[in-house]
């Protein structure tokens, strides 16, 4: 199965000079944990709503003095098992994907994988 199979399409992203308040309020209106941050639909970083600094922040502050590199992605015809590998790997719960370009395609979170796991027929572990 592939990455482009199973993951989440329809996504809440953010622009580098969105406020802070705002992207705040996108994150609990909608329960994200990260908010990808694009320009021209190419991924450039990442809002996490875990970063302790958001606590603190100005409303006014732009996205971009907050969100973190987006250091780990992956493309759209890569195999599901190699990206669970870079999601224990990396200890992340959603994984960027993006074309050749950076353009952002989707996102391939814990619970898409816990999908596939479903779907897929039980394999025995007993002997």
């Amino acid at each position: 199965m592939k990455v482009r199979d199973q993951m989440t399409r329809n996504i809440v992203t953010v622009s580098p000079q969105t406020s802070l308040g705002e992207a705040r309020h996108l994150l609990e209106a909608t329960h994200l944990r990260c908010l990808p941050v694009v320009t021209a639909g190419r991924l450039v970083g990442l809002l996490l709503q875990s970063d302790p600094r958001l606590v603190s922040a100005r409303a006014d502050t732009p996205v971009q003095e907050m969100m973190a590199p987006a250091t780990v992605s992956i493309g759209p015809k890569a195999r599901i098992e190699q990206a669970a590998r870079l999601m224990l790997e990396h200890d992340i719960r959603g994984l960027p994907v993006v074309d050749q370009e950076g353009i952002l395609l989707g996102v391939l979170t814990t619970t898409d994988l816990l999908a596939v796991m479903v779907k897929v027929p039980p394999v025995s572990i007993w002997y």
